[in-house]
């Protein structure tokens, strides 16, 4: 079975708020993380930030770094339960990597 990555986390994405914070809201905070994390051709923040300014939205590297310092993890803990209990109902087994050192103190 093959899965519609993309569609998969814009479902999930969809749940988070998009007006909590003035500047930098909680969806876009997540997808800025998602991206640096998943996508293998971002090879800085500078990169994320640069591509994501190129397609028209605006955020800057001091921004995330703020919102990184004053965001609870919270957020990332249930996301990465829904995502693994929506696998698990599809009969995938989850992925163990080195990446979940970023979900580990979000619970």
């Amino acid at each position: 079975m093959l899965l519609d990555f993309p569609q998969l986390v814009k479902t999930f994405l969809s749940a988070l708020p998009n007006d909590d914070f003035p500047v930098l809201d909680t969806r876009l905070f997540f997808s800025c993380w998602l991206a640096l994390v998943m996508d293998k051709s971002t090879l800085s923040m500078q990169d994320l930030f640069k591509r994501l300014n190129h397609t028209g939205i605006s955020v800057d590297i001091s921004t995330f770094s703020k919102a990184c310092k004053s965001r609870s993890l919270s957020t990332f803990g249930p996301f990465k339960f829904e995502v693994q209990q929506h696998l698990t109902e599809l009969r995938i087994p989850p992925v163990v990597s080195d990446n979940q050192a970023l979900f580990a103190g979000g619970h």
